[in-house]
């Protein structure tokens, strides 16, 4: 069997190979002496690297013996065939023998012979493993989690903080909330206030930021976006202190407050920033763009950049918003607020990829289009701000899943997307759509066909309005890759804002995007005899774009 490259195990030791994978790997380190002296070696360097400033644990000679002993009685007894394995595997128990730090938890062996980091046996045992979040995961693999012992009673009902995350970009507590018969108290029942402390006494959460709380396996979990607070990890204070609490839970009064002292140098420290200067770009429809810095740290890697306008697509973007409310005084469009459509280019309505030395994509942004024609690439939804005003800038971020192991990147904008406006008038029969379709091709090059009119009742929370819905397939022209603000108009004039929704969009071999999808009318109570089919905007996406910024990672 040809031997595994070193760089697998480094893939199994962060959990990155699939079950099937990480079991071939232990099986084939039990037959195998060449993988078997690499993994010494490795253990060797990481016990003398990664952890000589821990100190040595003084331990009774026995003690490995007895916690071998009691591994082994947990595995079933192995044949005599396989016997003749132990033999190698006790060498790796050697390696834990002569550390004298087992007892510190630092190096974990399981039984099969495979050496895990200790970092990756306090994730094993961390609440946090099931998190979905991949960057917060790696975070607490890497050693910035720690276990609470706290909580607090009052009238009856024990507020309990389980495990803490801390990172450059965000907090996590997982916690825990039941009454004094053991019954957990729901989501919907208690809701945490919460403050950030620095060391002047500030608490640095505004009104519109805070904790989101959501369940979290047996327990909940309550985070913290930090970018909402701290634009970068450099301007974060290396103390600060959380305090969540609540004055009312399931209907009683009373006060349940914990306090988490948290110190920030060592995460500080594990984030690499990557500054820039002068890093300009002006795209031809006149977005200038500017990448200020980008951030690794254990649970992300967040790009941040600045965008603004030049004078004539400032002028150009205002001529549309005027021509808009003309339409809107024209009844040709439905009563949108025009600041919804004045940001026709942004600094979130691009695409750019960045690439390691070898050419590949390690992270990838584009905006919100259907999953078939959008390129994304270990993108992170993390609550907090993803965009603020500052004069005639706005600053944007976008956080990907952490970027390791690598020390020189490439950022690649790819795509603009600009957003136009247009006034298609699409009249339909819904008596004729249930015999047969309607194809429409409008001023933009769109072609659209509309069938299957059918009415929906409501149906309680989930639909508190009847509804029409009108299935919807469509080719859109060149350079579209989307359309936005569709409203109905039935005979009578009464007019309904409606949603395109349920769409899939693939790209054919000329590059047009094809969708299918339905279109919603919620309020339509009965069968119209006409209708009047609409939308208010498009987007197209430019590729005339060419700037590349390279990152070195000191």
């Amino acid at each position: 069997m040809t031997c595994f490259m070193f760089n697998q195990w480094k893939l199994y030791e962060n959990g990155e190979l699939s079950p099937s994978e990480s079991k071939g790997l232990e099986q084939h380190a039990e037959q195998c002496p060449q993988c078997q002296r690499k993994l010494q070696e490795w253990v060797d360097h990481m016990l003398e690297e990664e952890f000589s400033a821990y100190p040595e644990v003084p331990v009774p000679d026995t003690f490995t013996d007895e916690v071998m002993s009691k591994l082994f009685e947990a595995v079933p007894a192995r044949t005599a065939r396989k016997h003749s394995s132990r033999t190698r595997r006790q060498r790796g128990w050697d390696i834990v023998k002569k550390t004298g730090l087992v007892v510190a938890g630092l190096t974990a062996l399981v039984v099969t012979g495979t050496v895990v980091s200790p970092t990756f046996a306090n994730y094993v045992n961390s609440l946090f493993q099931i998190e979905k979040d991949a960057g917060m995961r790696n975070a607490v693999h890497k050693g910035f989690a720690q276990k609470l012992n706290q909580k607090i009673t009052d009238q009856g009902i024990t507020f309990e903080a389980k495990e803490l995350m801390v990172d450059s970009m965000r907090i996590a507590v997982i916690y825990d909330m039941y009454d004094q018969n053991g019954k957990q108290i729901d989501l919907d029942e208690h809701f945490l206030d919460s403050q950030l402390i620095d060391p002047t006494g500030k608490d640095l959460i505004s009104e519109n930021d805070g904790i989101i709380m959501a369940k979290h396996g047996n327990y909940f979990i309550a985070k913290l976006a930090l970018n909402d607070i701290f634009e970068s990890s450099d301007t974060t204070p290396d103390q600060l202190v959380l305090k969540i609490e609540q004055t009312e839970i399931a209907g009683k009064e009373g006060k349940w407050e914990l306090e988490f002292p948290i110190d920030m140098k060592k995460v500080k420290e594990a984030t690499k920033i990557a500054n820039f200067h002068d890093a300009k770009y002006e795209s031809p429809q006149g977005l200038v763009m500017e990448l200020k810095k980008i951030e690794f740290s254990p649970s992300a890697t967040r790009v941040l950049m600045e965008t603004t306008y030049t004078t004539a697509a400032e002028e150009a973007r205002n001529q549309q918003v005027e021509t808009y409310k003309k339409n809107q005084e024209q009844g040709k469009t439905i009563g949108i607020k025009p600041e919804f459509l004045a940001d026709s280019l942004s600094g979130n309505d691009i695409a750019y990829e960045i690439t390691n030395e070898q050419g590949e994509v390690v992270a990838a942004w584009d905006m919100d289009l259907d999953k078939g024609i959008r390129n994304r690439k270990n993108v992170l939804h993390v609550s907090g701000t993803v965009a603020e005003p500052e004069g005639d800038k706005m600053k944007w971020w976008q956080t990907f899943a952490p970027i390791q192991g690598e020390q020189k990147l490439t950022f690649q904008l790819k795509k603009i997307y600009e957003r136009k406006l247009a006034y298609p008038q699409m009249e339909l029969v819904p008596a004729e759509l249930v015999k047969q379709k309607e194809t429409v091709k409008d001023e933009v090059g769109n072609t659209f066909t509309f069938s299957s009119f059918v009415l929906e009742p409501a149906n309680g929370e989930k639909k508190p309005k009847a509804q029409a819905v009108i299935t919807v397939e469509g080719t859109l022209g060149k350079n579209v890759v989307r359309t936005g603000f569709w409203f109905v108009k039935d005979e009578n004039g009464k007019v309904y804002h409606s949603y395109l929704s349920e769409t899939e969009s693939i790209r054919d071999k000329d590059g047009h995007v094809n969708f299918k999808g339905k279109l919603e009318i919620p309020g339509m109570e009965q069968e119209p005899k006409k209708l009047t089919v609409s939308y208010a905007d498009y987007t197209v996406e430019h590729r005339n774009v060419k700037w590349e910024v390279p990152i070195e990672i000191k």
